[in-house]
């Protein structure tokens, strides 16, 4: 081959290739943007409502009066409407209950956490 020929650059079948994969490369990195997005919007989701959770429990915690009737709402948090529900069973220590609060929210798992508590 002469020196002119090995200066002309790329041929287009290169060209087309070279795109090709970038375009696949460009494809599946905005996959994985995607999916990451999702992730971390359940991950803010899951926080929160065992964040309510455990507010739930810490006012139980802290009332001078351990309220052992069942008790259900709905509380707003990070613009995200949850319901909650707690409900309270005996164990095996009389002198001991056990606290249960669900927290719920549209399309996701539920949350539950529990608090030993001394009976009054």
């Amino acid at each position: 081959m002469n020196k002119q020929a090995e200066e002309r650059g790329f041929t287009l079948i290169e060209t087309l290739v070279a795109l090709g994969i970038a375009a696949v490369a460009l494809t599946v990195l905005a996959g994985r943007l995607g999916l990451s997005a999702d992730t971390q919007r359940t991950l803010i989701v899951h926080s929160t409502m065992l964040e309510v959770a455990t507010n739930i429990l810490e006012q139980q915690r802290l009332s001078a009066v351990v309220q052992l009737d069942d008790k259900e709402g709905d509380v707003e948090a990070r613009g995200m409407k949850m319901h909650w529900k707690l409900s309270a069973e005996k164990t095996q220590l009389d002198n001991f209950v056990r606290q249960n609060v669900v927290v719920s929210y549209a399309n996701e798992p539920d949350v539950s956490l529990f608090l030993f508590h001394a009976k009054p």
